[in-house]
């Protein structure tokens, strides 16, 4: 039997979800990952025509810059994504900001523009290094891996569905379902080992060669 309880549980936190934490790839100057604990995602929905100024209203009212254009991400914090023409992704760590967004754009019958709460069923990767580029480019298609800074696009990652954008060519992001947290870890490490081994790899390739080239001076 249910539990007459109504009150909403607390989402667990990303690294607490058994075994998600020893996962990552572990940091170095090439490439650090971060799991983003406290962003708040909100899923802008809207209607064309009505429904877009509806929404422009209530995200000027909020100090928000204008809705991003198609594969556009726009700001840092708080972040906007285009994931589709009715469909806007709100990004901040600014909890009373996601708070009364959300509470401006309820949903409704009949309102031409909504926001649901997404923040607790996704997870939020920053990535940073040299081999950011790297790693991407094993895990998803390169005519869908945005290169240029403020691109971002839907794409599939392997074999799930992800938000990807770009701040920098050393800075991304990754956004998916909290459910699919140890497949996006696994196949990061896995990546991740595969970038170093190729390093490693050359590194001794070219000490070889060096050495060679040193015994046949002598």
């Amino acid at each position: 039997m249910a539990s007459r309880d109504s009150a909403a549980l607390a989402p667990l936190s990303h690294a607490a979800l058994a075994g998600l934490a020893a996962l990552w790839p572990k940091s170095s100057p090439a490439l650090a990952l971060q799991v983003v604990e406290s962003m708040q995602v909100l899923s802008l929905r809207h209607w064309p025509g009505g429904g877009t100024s509806e929404l422009s209203v209530v995200m000027a009212g909020h100090t928000l810059p204008g809705l991003p254009g198609p594969g556009r991400s726009c700001g840092t914090e708080p972040r906007l994504i285009w994931c589709s023409p009715n469909e806007t992704l709100l990004l901040t760590k600014d909890a009373r900001l996601a708070s009364a967004m959300h509470a401006a754009l309820r949903p409704a019958p009949g309102a031409l523009a909504c926001a649901l709460d997404a923040s607790g069923g996704t997870l939020v990767v920053e990535m940073r290094g040299a081999n950011v580029e790297a790693l991407l480019s094993r895990l998803v298609d390169s005519q869908a891996l945005p290169r240029d800074a403020g691109q971002a696009w839907r794409a599939r990652l392997m074999d799930i569905a992800a938000v990807v954008w770009r701040d920098a060519p050393d800075h991304a992001g990754l956004l998916v379902d909290r459910a699919n947290g140890h497949y996006l870890a696994r196949w990061l490490s896995y990546a991740a080992d595969g970038i170093s081994c190729r390093l490693c790899i050359g590194s001794c390739g070219r000490k070889s060669q060096d050495e060679i080239v040193s015994q046949r001076v002598v």
